[in-house]
């Protein structure tokens, strides 16, 4: 019977560890979204109250280990150490740099550019920060932040010491665990604490459950408003239809696996993003668009360390908290899954390539899109009623209202939902992806276990259709994601410990040229009950 339970789970080839850590965090976490089910109200109270509390007390910490983070990383893969390639001297790449591309980029940033690219700019804008220590009209600086905290530093900070840690440690060193506690093994020893390493994978679970569910709860109350302020559709039922849809193609996704899954979505999701702000660029305030992008990429640029340190200190204003601070928490907790996945799909490159793909090449992408979005709603004529609906209704409603007076905003509507509709399988596909890899130690967890994480999650998108507005949402990265910063720093030592430890004993061959590409030989399969033949 115990046999029997432990196949449906996926965890028949599991120890006691793993099993313990599945039901633990698999527990934890269902309770929270059933509470959030059966009483909203006071789930969404007490989130909102635990925020305030981390980001009251916790605030400077988020922004102090962003810019050590941002340091660390950058002096690694500047240094000698940015020309190992992960998986070894021999391994070659597994994806063609599009498809490569377009993974890293789908899954690492999510509905957020849309989502948050209409509600920042217009909250900033019309409540600027106090004592902002330089000159610049409110919509420069709304879009500067923006740039900050989604372009660049944001995308350098937190992403890149998990997948850095993984490409070293796990794919060029080999250490036998993929799990983020096996990392600090040269650290803390495994044999002789094993229970620390076991909280540090369920500090890990939980934050990376945090961080996608946050995602999930944005994208679905933006979906439900986009349908019923633009098409005027306001049946709940049919939001859960169209999230049921979303559910059934991520299982389907999850039965034909990373190669023939997550990529062809990615993909797809890249296409989708084009036509999209192609369309918004011919249709939107074009003029208005361009120039104040330009504007606020100079403010941005010119000031990127002062804007990212800043705290309003000597006030009472918690501004600092409530937008950077939530930001890099949130970041934060993406860091696992997002920063294991990179360096899942990033073997046979280096890491300075990795830094190419998973920093400059999104920020050009997100700084394109967030000059064209935050252009669009804070142009004479979009700003007034966009605030208005804001102001009323948050930021769900402030994209309904956008697109109502934009022309053809129906069609603009239409790939918005399909654009948000990719993020979520995508982010999904990765999440319980590693998640699951790293509840196993297997790089490539079987279809069953991954299923169950992605039923859990469905729960959490559900559950946050009940929720009332945002507050609530944006706490779940923020309160689950703490307890695991404090691992990012041993995380980013043991890279470097690890990365000096290969040099120290490997030829010069370990450093080479880049490898071709050779996406006609796969070295990637899915150990799955029925995806092995699927790919």
């Amino acid at each position: 019977m115990r046999t029997s339970l432990r196949r449906v789970f996926g965890l028949e080839d599991a120890d006691a560890a793993e099993v313990g850590l599945f039901a633990v965090a698999m527990g934890v976490l269902l309770s929270l979204a059933v509470v959030g089910l059966l009483d909203p109200a006071l789930l969404s109270a007490t989130m909102n109250g635990a925020f305030d509390w981390v980001l009251t007390w916790f605030g400077w910490w988020f922004l102090l280990l962003g810019f050590v983070l941002l340091v660390l990383v950058t002096a690694l893969t500047a240094s000698k150490y940015g020309k190992l390639r992960i998986g070894g001297q021999d391994a070659t790449p597994d994806f063609d740099t599009f498809s490569w591309l377009s993974m890293v980029f789908t899954v690492g940033f999510g509905a957020s550019i849309l989502i948050w690219g209409v509600g920042e700019p217009i909250s900033i804008a019309n409540s600027p920060p106090p004592n902002v220590p330089l000159q610049a009209t409110p919509g420069a600086l709304a879009l500067a932040f923006m740039y900050i905290h989604e372009v660049f530093p944001g995308l350098a900070m937190w992403y890149l010491p998990v997948g850095i840690a993984f490409g070293i440690i796990v794919y060029t060193q080999g250490v036998g665990e993929y799990k983020i506690g096996a990392m600090l093994g040269g650290i803390v020893d495994v044999d002789d604490h094993r229970w620390f390493h076991w909280l540090v994978n369920l500090s890990a679970i939980v934050a990376s459950i945090g961080g996608i569910a946050t995602t999930l709860g944005f994208s679905a109350q933006t979906v439900s408003s986009i349908l019923g302020g633009t098409f005027g559709v306001h049946s709940a039922a049919l939001t859960y239809l169209l999230f049921a849809v979303i559910g059934a193609v991520f299982l389907f996704d999850v039965w034909l696996g990373l190669r023939s899954g997550i990529r062809n979505a990615a993909r797809g999701t890249m296409v989708l993003i084009a036509l999209s702000m192609a369309l918004l660029v011919v249709v939107g305030p074009t003029i208005y668009m361009l120039e104040l992008g330009l504007d606020a990429t100079g403010v941005w640029l010119s000031n990127v360390f002062r804007l990212m340190l800043f705290t309003v200190p000597g006030t009472s204003s918690s501004w600092a908290g409530q937008w950077t601070g939530f930001w890099w928490a949130w970041w934060a907790a993406w860091s696992i899954f997002v920063g294991s996945f990179v360096a899942r799909v990033s073997k046979g490159r280096t890491l300075r390539e990795m830094f190419l793909v998973l920093v400059v090449a999104p920020a050009a992408l997100t700084w394109i899109q967030h000059s064209l979005i935050g252009g669009w709603v804070l142009a004479p004529g979009y700003r007034e009623p966009v605030t208005a609906a804001y102001t009323a209704d948050g930021i769900p409603a402030a994209i309904a209202t956008a697109l109502s007076i934009t022309p053809f905003g129906n069609v603009l509507a239409v790939l918005f939902v399909l654009v948000i509709a990719g993020y979520i399988i995508t982010s999904l596909d990765s999440a319980v992806f590693m998640v699951s890899a790293i509840t196993l130690g297997d790089e490539n967890p079987n279809a069953r276990i991954r299923a169950w994480w992605g039923v859990l999650l469905a729960v959490f998108g559900v559950m946050s259709l009940q929720l009332s507005g945002f507050g609530a949402i944006e706490s779940f990265a923020g309160v689950l994601a703490l307890p695991f910063t404090v691992f990012l720093l041993a995380i980013v030592y043991a890279s470097y410990r690890a990365a000096r430890e290969i040099l120290g004993h490997a030829d010069d061959g370990i450093i080479t040229d880049p490898a071709p590409e050779q996406p006609s030989q796969p070295a990637i399969t899915d150990d799955d009950d029925t995806a092995s033949s699927a790919d």
